[in-house]
């Protein structure tokens, strides 16, 4: 389970004086991925749909429109691009004069790389509650540079437990996985550990993947790589 994963939430229209509008339009709703972001130099498709006075959707043309220039939109489909990394951007969405509630997106700068730094193999000792650190580092741009304030998703992939009591080890927020985020070194702040749960024997092995997940879809460079965590009794 990903706790990246994106959900969709609907954003009713903003207020207007009119109950209804020309067609019979009572509301726009805008989809809006969550977390809303927008990745620089990369491409999101939006949805929007207008609905009657009963909620039906109407088959009316909705447009699209940026509010700042750290972002831009396609007017007519809808395709969100992110223009200027660390910044946010406004989008409104259009059926005939009624428009949506204004959405801000998170640009994040743009990750070319996911890079392990160190050993893949790490060693627990009898009597660490904590795994070394599992140490990765983001990297973009040209000139390349260190990459802030990008998720990376470590999961637990083996050993495959049963149920949740079953776990004998995970990560410090109580899960299989966990999202870590960069700092202006590129590298996750806290880093990522493997923690044993009390009274629980580990296993010999554990295999655990990094990657880090773009908004629109797909991984970065880099994503898939594997810490191998040995413990020792």
């Amino acid at each position: 389970m990903r706790p990246r994963a994106a959900g969709l939430l609907w954003l009713l229209a903003a207020c207007s004086n009119l109950s209804t509008t020309e067609g019979g339009i009572a509301s726009v709703e805008i989809a809006v991925p969550s977390p809303a972001e927008v990745e620089a130099g990369q491409e999101l498709q939006l949805t929007a749909v207008a609905r009657g006075t009963d909620g039906e959707v109407l088959d009316v043309p909705v447009y699209w429109r940026a509010l700042d220039t750290t972002i831009a939109v396609d007017s007519l489909e809808g395709i969100l691009s992110g223009i200027e990394g660390g910044k946010t951007g406004r989008v409104v969405a259009r059926a005939v004069d009624l428009y949506s509630a204004i959405v801000t997106f998170n640009v994040l700068n743009q990750a070319d790389t996911l890079i392990r730094v160190g050993d893949s193999t790490l060693t627990v000792l009898s009597g660490q509650n904590a795994s070394p650190a599992m140490n990765v580092r983001v990297e973009g741009g040209d000139p390349r540079a260190p990459v802030d304030k990008r998720r990376v998703t470590f999961e637990v992939v083996y050993p495959v437990f049963a149920s949740p009591a079953e776990r004998t080890v995970e990560f410090p927020n109580g899960q299989l996985a966990q999202n870590f985020l960069t700092t202006t070194t590129g590298m996750p702040s806290p880093a990522a550990t493997l923690v044993g749960r009390a009274g629980q024997v580990p296993p010999d092995t554990v295999l655990v993947r990094v990657s880090i997940f773009r908004p629109g879809g797909g991984t970065v460079p880099g994503s898939g790589q594997h810490f191998l965590l040995l413990f020792f009794p």
